[in-house]
C-alpha cells in the first residue's frame, strides 16, 4: 500500500472522518505538499499521504488559515512538491526530483562555502607572502644603503691618506732640493777655503 495511488473512493474509506469535498479543497489548496495526480478530473493520491491529510485536518480545526497551515506544515519539514501538467491529460506530482534538486542545492552551497574559504585562505597567505617580499625589500634597501656608506667612508680615508701622501712627497721634495742648493753652497765654500789655503801656502815662495 506503501507504493500505491488510491482513488477518491479508497481515500474516503481511509479517512472517514474528512469530508470528501474536504479533502478535495485540502488538495486544491495544498497541492504543494502532497503527492496525487489528477487524470480526467479523477483524483489518484499517494497512499503515503493520509497522514499529512489527517494533519492538515488537524491545523483547520484548530483554526488555522490556509497560508499558516502552510507554514505549519513548512515548520513539521514537509518538503514541497511540484506539480506538472504532461500532455495537458494529466498532473504529476515529483516530491522526490524536488528533494534532489534540494540536495544538489544544499551541495552547491557548501561547495561554495569551501571555495569562499580556501578563497580567503589565498588571500591571507598572499597577503602575508606580500609582507615578508617587503620587508625582504627594505632589508636589501638598508643593507645597500650600509654598504654604500661604508664604501664612501672608505674612499675618504683613501683620499685623505692620498693627500696627505702628496703632501709628503711634495715636503720631501723640497727638502731634497733645499739639500742641494746647501750642498752647492758648501762645494763653493770649501773650494774657496781649499782655494785660499793654498794661495797662503804659496805665498812665501813668492
Amino acid at each position: 500500500m506503501i507504493n500505491q495511488f488510491l482513488t477518491m473512493k479508497e481515500l474516503k474509506e481511509a479517512l472517514p472522518e474528512i469530508p470528501e469535498n474536504s479533502l478535495k479543497r485540502y488538495l486544491h489548496e495544498h497541492e504543494e505538499y502532497l503527492n496525487f495526480k489528477k487524470e480526467h478530473n479523477r483524483y489518484r493520491i499517494h497512499a503515503s499521504e493520509i497522514e499529512k491529510l489527517r494533519l492538515i485536518r488537524q491545523f483547520y480545526a484548530e483554526g488555522f488559515k490556509r497560508e499558516e497551515v502552510n507554514m505549519k506544515l513548512e515548520e513539521r519539514g514537509i518538503p514541497r512538491t511540484i506539480t506538472m501538467d504532461l500532455e495537458d491529460t494529466s498532473l504529476v506530482s515529483i516530491n522526490h526530483e524536488l528533494t534532489d534538486v534540494k540536495k544538489l542545492i544544499s551541495f552547491l552551497v557548501q561547495q561554495n562555502e569551501q571555495f569562499r574559504l580556501h578563497q580567503n585562505r589565498l588571500k591571507e597567505q598572499n597577503a602575508e607572502l606580500i609582507h615578508e617580499m617587503y620587508e625582504l625589500r627594505q632589508s636589501m634597501e638598508e643593507f645597500r644603503e650600509s654598504q654604500r656608506m661604508h664604501h664612501e667612508m672608505e674612499a675618504e680615508k683613501v683620499s685623505y691618506m692620498m693627500d696627505h701622501l702628496v703632501a709628503a712627497q711634495q715636503s720631501f721634495e723640497e727638502v731634497n732640493n733645499k739639500k742641494g742648493f746647501w750642498q752647492k753652497i758648501s762645494k763653493q765654500i770649501d773650494a774657496c777655503y781649499k782655494f785660499f789655503l793654498k794661495g797662503k801656502v804659496q805665498k812665501p815662495n813668492g
